[in-house]
């Protein structure tokens, strides 16, 4: 009876060193999961921090870069129309010239030569369009302003999208005789491409697209995107408003992006916004807490092991002990 009498005491003190251990362990391992999922928004709040400030800063550069690629493209036009050549009205002549002005530069498609008619007189590469009278959006405006500009996007006459960038020819005597026009095929291989094409960060499917002062979208690596007016975006509001800042939005397709935008100065405003996919941050976040896992639940359950074994080897003495 009084082995009876004793036997409580033996399973209470058990029961109580394993309780007590199992609600350290337990603990132990709630910490580690809440810090597990405290690093893990610290981090996913960093990186966000970080794709704003560089997609501002890559929008501010790519603005500036815009800005001197067609300032370079002006000064390229204006010293062709110093040549005494397009005085002439010679078609061949004019369309040798502008063959070799073509080859000697990558900033166009086409270039070509209109008189203050409308007219063309000659172009390269040869398209046939010759003595062919022009009444697009961008030539007529060229036409009316006789000043250099950069066109909004319009079909020209070959049926390609496009941006014209003129600059006036007039004779010496100031006498305005037309202007010389460089194309830029807006859904082809273009120097805007060039410069705007290789996102740094393209791996975390981050890009770059370009507004013109409408909201027309002039340059998008989704060729099908060109020509589409995103001027509800908010982020595209602000750019063209002269801004430059970051921040998260929502795109016309409903994606939450982290967004950096700037503008141009040239004489055409546009919007340049460099933006990720939110999930792209998030993704890498949950990458880091998976290897965490991987590495901290297999140590946690080998520690409980060893600690259950060695516990058994402690518990025993006291047990018998309480015999």
């Amino acid at each position: 009876m009084v082995r009876d009498l004793k036997r409580p005491l033996k399973l209470s003190i058990k029961t109580l060193i394993l309780s007590l251990f199992i609600f350290a362990i337990l603990g132990t391992f709630i910490g580690s999961i809440g810090s597990l999922f405290s690093s893990m928004i610290v981090s996913k709040n960093t990186l966000e921090d970080n794709y704003l400030i560089e997609n501002r800063y890559y929008a501010q550069k790519l603005a500036t870069t815009t800005d001197a690629l067609f300032i370079n493209m002006f000064k390229s036009l204006t010293m062709e129309t110093k040549k005494e050549i397009y005085l002439t009205s010679e078609p061949n002549a004019i369309q040798k010239e502008l063959v070799q002005t073509l080859a000697s530069t990558s900033f166009f498609n086409s270039i070509y030569y209109l008189d203050q008619t409308g007219h063309i007189i000659a172009s390269a590469p040869e398209m046939g369009l010759a003595g062919t009278k022009i009444s697009r959006i961008g030539a007529k405006e060229a036409l009316d302003r006789k000043v250099p500009l950069i066109s909004k996007p319009y079909v020209g006459v070959t049926k390609n999208l496009i941006l014209l960038v003129s600059v006036p020819v007039f004779d010496h005597n100031g006498v305005y005789k037309g202007f010389i026009g460089g194309t830029i095929y807006l859904h082809e291989e273009n120097s805007l491409k060039k410069v705007l094409g290789q996102h740094p960060k393209h791996g975390n499917n981050s890009y770059v697209f370009v507004v013109d002062s409408e909201g027309n979208i002039i340059y998008h690596p989704e060729k099908s995107r060109i020509n589409d007016n995103v001027i509800e975006n908010k982020v595209v509001q602000k750019a063209l408003k002269g801004q430059s800042g970051y921040e998260e939005t929502v795109n016309t397709r409903g994606i939450s992006m982290l967004a950096g935008y700037a503008s141009t100065s040239s004489s055409s405003k546009w919007g340049i916004v460099s933006q990720t996919p939110k999930d792209a941050v998030i993704k890498p976040a949950i990458d880091m807490a998976k290897q965490v896992s991987i590495i901290a639940i297999p140590f946690m359950i080998f520690v409980f092991l060893l600690s259950l074994f060695m516990l058994k080897k402690i518990v025993n003495p006291i047990r018998n002990l309480a015999i």
